[in-house]
């Protein structure tokens, strides 16, 4: 049986409150309102609480609820989540409660043995440059890409997808136009020229990978995405079409366990970047999982060079790209842009054009601003 998450109710109830103004204002007022009703009833944080341990519960929560309704579940809850109805704030509460109570043992199914696995396809408009940097601060090479927590992959075929800056279109030798992964730039323009060639093909980490013919399993990642978003839905739906052509290659293995697999199995002609998309918590924990994380990889640094790129919050509301070097057990890392969490803007960094070379500078044993 999966363990549930470890909050106290108090903690659980700042979890939502947190999950509603750093993330739901200004994109979903259905997941802000919904959290405000979870946070001020303690019959719902005691479901919430039943969320699979190392889980975010307000997710999980709320797609489990969008799940049961876009698989016909009758109930006034599904206006709001079709749009059809705007969410009324009085009201939030009471019909989630009387949604929950009637469909309990359906939410705790999915929220005690499913797990976040939003493969957001548009993060590889805020990867790419990470990408472009660090091809441009290494020598000729080939690079593998390693995607720790690649749930069903979409992150590993970033060269298939079309790329809009601004109004600068962006197309790869093998772009799908069917799939434009808009991102807004603010500041000075990120590094985009990337040599699709110098990349050999990727490998994703996944402890459960996404089955791409599990219709089941893929409309649970479409329930993932809010309500509102109907254009992430249908990029989501195209790439998953697009993976499911040529499958991305995910393994099943339990991070951080096999990173050192990975580091031994790499080829020495081959350059090592590890990334990590909002799947750092989700593999070594919060709080305290970054530090982990450089500990980890400075390590296994003394076996060959190691780089990484990661994205997250990092106890800040806007997100942050860190890019690394390890080697030697010595690591040298950096804030090299503030970013979407969708990746629908990117804010790179003066002077973080050329590898980790940003404003902040982490080492192993350190911390980070």
């Amino acid at each position: 049986m999966a363990e549930h998450t470890q909050h106290s109710r108090p903690e659980l109830a700042g979890v939502f409150r947190k999950f509603a103004q750093q993330q739901c204002a200004g994109r979903s007022p259905l997941y802000f309102i919904l959290s405000q009703a979870v946070a001020g009833s303690p019959e719902l944080l005691a479901l919430a609480a039943k969320t699979r341990l190392g889980q975010p519960a307000p997710n999980m929560l709320f797609g489990a609820v969008h799940h049961l309704l876009r698989g016909g579940v009758q109930h006034p809850l599904a206006d709001w989540f079709s749009g059809h109805e705007p969410p009324v704030q009085d009201r939030a509460g009471a019909l989630l409660v009387d949604f929950s109570r009637r469909h309990a043992g359906q939410i705790e199914q999915i929220i005690t043995t499913r797990t976040v696995q939003t493969n957001e396809a548009n993060r590889c408009a805020v990867l790419l440059p990470a990408f472009a940097a660090l091809q441009g601060s290494l020598d000729e090479r080939p690079v593998k890409i390693v995607d720790v927590g690649a749930s069903v992959g979409l992150n590993l075929l970033w060269d298939r997808y079309t790329y809009r800056y601004n109004d600068r279109m962006l197309c790869l030798p093998g772009s799908n136009p069917d799939v434009v992964l808009a991102c807004e730039v603010k500041g000075e323009p990120p590094p985009l020229a990337v040599d699709v060639g110098r990349f050999v093909r990727p490998l994703g980490i996944e402890v459960s990978p996404v089955d791409l013919a599990d219709c089941e399993a893929t409309e649970w990642l479409v329930s993932l995405t809010w309500p509102e978003q109907t254009e992430r839905r249908r990029t989501l739906r195209t790439a998953l079409a697009i993976a499911a052509q040529d499958p991305p290659t995910v393994v099943s293995r339990r991070a951080p366990g096999c990173l050192a697999q990975v580091v031994a199995e790499t080829p020495a002609n081959e350059h090592l970047c590890f990334v990590f998309s909002w799947s750092i918590y989700q593999v070594f924990g919060s709080p305290g999982g970054r530090e982990r994380l450089v500990e980890t990889l400075a390590e296994l640094s003394h076996k060959r060079p190691i780089h990484e790129i990661s994205i997250g919050h990092f106890g800040h509301d806007v997100p942050r790209m860190i890019t690394g070097r390890y080697e030697n057990g010595e690591s040298r890392s950096a804030v090299v842009a503030r970013c979407d969490v969708y990746g629908f803007w990117i804010d790179w960094l003066s002077g973080a054009g050329s590898g980790p070379a940003g404003r902040t500078i982490i080492t192993a044993g350190g911390g980070f601003s």
